[in-house]
């Protein structure tokens, strides 16, 4: 719980030390002592007492191990609160740089508490720590002195800090992690819960997009991690300090927004105010040591005339920079010669404009450098360049790197099946196969309406639309719709992660657009307005697919922006539920979405998944690894967690297929699903449903087809086999149990098997679109496993058998006289019978598969009367065709 305040107070502290240049510190060790680090053996503690100078620095190293494990698990126990820092490698530690959960402190004033630290065997080593300590407060014991003696030295032991250090090598496995789980030291020292969520999301914007970006602010991170765990302590035990510092932050908050927007801004009387008194809980609450340097960043700064400074004045003083928004750099193509418009550009202060050698003879290129410029003058030039009537088009400079494969693949098992994991063969979603394809990536928008989404991470850089992002989560949906959960940055992971970067993970989508819709808090949950409206802002922003991994009761409302979303064509993807329960939640049960159950690596449906008539699909929604606001990559369960699979597949479907209707959709994706119907075992059991499926079946008019399965619906979702649905483009399947023949149309080429169960029953291939070839009958209502290949494309749909009729009456040729064949036309695999005005025979044979026929027979004679009719294998006879030979 205080390391968690540990965090917001070292932010709350960075705030009041704003872009301050750190200046060497008289008392700190910025490396020094690194020369004299001792080495450790692990499993060997090192004990000793600090002394009790105004600051105390020890250093340690410990060598990289070889070995099967994959951490070293630092443990520190000190009886007055101490700081320890770990570090990567000896660069960083002469800096001073270091992660955040590689810092911490320990004491036994208050409490016990060690300080244990996991760092991983991620880089080369030796890895550094280093153990400080500054007394609080050193009191003045008085000299005692006998007459006549000299004064005797005072015992300064009680001020020192008895301290044990360790370190092991463990082998830690990659599990699940509670997203958010820190926010309960925030939520009981700050209230009400909505402003308190909010201030956690901008301070921690404050710390990663503004200190982190710099030497500056990096130093100045330094600092405030020494200083912090002091100030935990003074505002945990002191109420009125604690609210009065809340109170603060608020008054601080349009200055924090403005600072991470990279908006101007003033500071205001109140603004000044707020700092000086957080500057002056910050020095009251440190040691002596710190005193020194918290004041001397404070002279720097000019504490007492801050207010009416222009936010960039601030960070000028001390050498920072913020940055504009705009890219600085620009590629602009124009129309025709651009010497007035490159001729306006350089005339501008600090603007340079240049032409490029690139494109074919007669275009026209230039490079347009607006980095040294104003804000204003970039804003400027900008405006220029956009309305010039010249210019055809204008694109931000990019920087491009080397591919790299991205370390966490390996735990991605519904797209991996080379996963750690080791799934089942088939577990997953299809994408190797259909990558495979090579098809161009071509560009799609996907809106997520959940928690939002955190886009500064590295994964999701340039695949979020920030530009129109949205919260309704606020009353008047105004503010960003950043993460402030992790569920809603889980689901854009696994749809949009950036692949082959070398940063943690990959999303299934490579071309896509997210656009955060906000309609969760930051408990996870939202109303039906708030969600209705997500919905219809989705839609109007240019969603072709929205993921909805939300659930609850159904609503009008929402059903009324459902319908308008399907009605324009709007392909909306939502979670069963995880209930493990018999009904499907609402919106997943709405006829206007595609709802989506959850499978595990066994390639069956989890026991959570609610299941029922409404599934249409499922998709891996156990273990499913992807991005959380921290940067990790961590498991999560969920049919959540399997509906971004299915939006993924339906947004890679429709990005090359973008005339595909919802319904269309719909049928596709049951059409190509890999059948998982799983038999015998534990099935989900309600006792209002026997033997899960009796109680559905009564409520509705209509009746799936036999091979729907109460759990898993029409099976998994296959992107590839839908992909090659799409191509092959087979229809018109049939096969009647009367009918020893099976007819599809399909592309030229395709070679069509049908089975019953693993049993090959037949196959043929398609020649002018059709295939068409003889399989055994099988009874009315089976069904048949139909697949279909054509080069790289493979897919597959079951059918059922139908109920044939009663054979038609057949076409026959006239014969001449002498013939001694019959032929003509009928259903394709019956028997076609020939005989005489006697109805004596006079020959049969098997209709071709095309429905073609020739009947042997004796030399036919002139007038003579021939009756034709055709008999199904169930010996049923069709109506009789009468010919005279001619």
């Amino acid at each position: 719980m205080k390391q968690a305040l540990q965090r917001l107070i070292a932010v709350l502290t960075a705030l009041v030390l704003v872009a301050s240049i750190v200046p060497p510190s008289t008392y700190a060790d910025r490396g020094q002592g690194m020369n004299e680090a001792k080495l450790l053996t692990p499993g060997e503690a090192v004990e000793f007492t600090t002394g009790t100078d105004k600051v105390n620095t020890y250093w340690f190293k410990m060598e990289r191990q070889v070995s099967s494990m994959t951490h070293m698990e630092v443990t520190l126990d000190a009886s007055k609160l101490t700081n320890i820092s770990v570090y990567p490698s000896a660069d960083m530690a002469a800096k001073d740089e270091t992660f955040e959960r590689y810092r911490s402190s320990a004491t036994q004033e208050e409490e016990t508490r060690t300080a244990k630290i996991e760092l991983p065997y991620a880089w080369e080593g030796p890895y550094y720590i280093k153990v400080e300590y500054m007394p609080m407060e050193m009191m003045d014991i008085p000299f005692e002195q006998t007459e006549g003696e000299e004064p005797t030295t005072p015992d300064m032991s009680a001020f020192a800090s008895k301290i044990k250090l360790v370190y092991n090598p463990v082998k830690l496995p990659v599990n699940y992690e509670q997203v958010g789980g820190d926010m309960c030291a925030v939520e009981s020292v700050f209230q009400p819960a909505p402003e308190r969520d909010t201030m956690l999301k901008l301070i921690r914007r404050v710390q990663t997009e503004v200190l982190n970006g710099s030497a500056e602010g990096r130093d100045l991170s330094a600092l405030y991690y020494r200083t912090s765990p002091y100030v935990v302590r003074t505002i945990t035990f002191d109420k009125t300090k604690r609210q009065a510092a809340y109170a603060d932050l608020k008054t601080l908050r349009p200055l924090m927004t403005a600072l991470v927007d990279q908006k101007s801004y003033t500071l205001t009387n109140a603004d000044a105010a707020a700092i000086n008194r957080l500057h002056a809980l910050v020095r009251s609450s440190v040691p002596a040591a710190l005193q020194a340097e918290v004041d001397g960043i404070a002279g720097a700064l000019g504490m007492s005339s801050l207010a009416g400074t222009p936010l960039v004045d601030l960070f000028g003083k001390v050498g920072m920079n913020i940055q504009s928004a705009d890219t600085p750099r620009y590629i602009v193509k124009y129309k025709s010669s651009p010497n007035t418009s490159i001729g306006k550009m350089n005339a501008m202060q600090d603007v340079s404009a240049e032409r490029l050698a690139i494109g074919a003879p007669g275009e026209h290129f230039a490079l347009v450098d607006v980095e040294d410029a104003s804000p204003k003058m970039q804003a400027t030039a900008k405006s220029t360049l956009e309305k010039d009537t010249n210019v055809e088009y204008i694109e931000p400079v990019q920087t491009y790197q080397a591919f790299a494969s991205d370390v966490n693949v390996d735990y991605q098992w519904a797209i991996n099946e080379s996963s750690v994991l080791k799934p089942f063969k088939g577990a997953g979603i299809g994408l190797d196969a259909y990558e495979g394809l090579k098809l161009p990536n071509r560009t799609i928008k996907v809106a997520v309406l959940d928690t939002g989404v955190d886009y500064r991470l590295l994964d999701l850089k340039g695949k979020v639309d920030i530009r129109n992002e949205k919260n309704f989560v606020d009353p008047n949906g105004e503010g960003d719709a950043i993460d402030d959960h992790g569920h809603g940055t889980h689901v854009a992971g696994v749809i949009s992660a950036t692949r082959d970067n070398g940063v943690s993970m990959r999303g299934i989508v490579p071309n896509v657009s997210i656009l955060p819709v906000k309609v969760l808090d930051a408990g996870g949950s939202g109303e039906t307005d708030q969600i209705a409206l997500g919905i219809k802002y989705a839609v109007d922003a240019g969603a072709k697919v929205i993921n909805m991994s939300l659930g609850g009761g159904e609503s009008r409302t929402m059903g009324y922006m459902l319908k308008y979303a399907y009605d324009r064509g709007v392909i909306v993807v939502a979670a069963t539920g995880n209930d493990g329960q018999s009904r499907v939640s609402y919106p997943a049960s709405s006829k206007y979405t595609i709802s989506v159950g959850a499978t595990n690596t066994f390639g069956i449906v989890s026991d959570y998944s609610n299941y029922g008539l409404n599934v249409d699909v499922v998709a891996p929604g156990s273990k499913v690894a992807s991005l959380v606001p921290d940067g990790n990559v961590v498991y999560m369960d969920g049919t959540s967690m399997a509906t971004p699979h299915v939006a993924a597949v339906a947004a890679l479907l429709k990005s090359h297929h973008p005339s595909l209707t919802v319904e269309q959709m719909r049928t596709l994706l049951q059409r190509t699903a890999d059948p998982i119907n799983f038999s015998g075992g534990d099935a989900p059991y309600d006792p209002r449903v026997g033997d899960g499926f009796e109680f559905v079946l009564e409520m509705t008019d209509k009746l799936p087809p036999r091979y729907y399965d109460v759990t898993s619906g029409y099976g998994k979702a296959n992107v590839f086999r839908a992909e090659s649905m799409l191509r092959i483009n087979p229809s018109q399947a049939s096969a009647q149990d009367n009918a020893a023949v099976f007819r599809v149309k399909a592309k030229s080429g395709t070679v069509v098997k049908v089975y019953s169960g693993e049993k090959l029953l037949g196959k043929g291939t398609a020649k002018q679109s059709v295939a068409a070839f003889k399989v055994a009958p099988q009874k009315a209502g089976s069904v048949l496993r139909v697949v279909y290949e054509n080069g790289k494309h493979v897919t597959g749909e079951r059918i059922l058998v139908a109920s044939g009729k009663r054979p038609v009456q057949p076409t026959v040729t006239r014969p001449r006289t002498g013939a001694t064949k019959v032929t003509g036309r009928g259903d394709a695999g019956m028997t076609v019978i020939v005989r005489n005005s006697k109805l004596q025979l006079l020959g049969k044979a098997t209709i071709n598969v095309d429905g073609s026929f020739t009947v042997k027979t004796r030399a036919l004679k002139k007038g003579e009367k021939v009756s034709v009719h055709i008999e199904d294998t169930r010996k049923r006879a069709g109506k009789m065709t009468h010919v005279t030979v001619q």
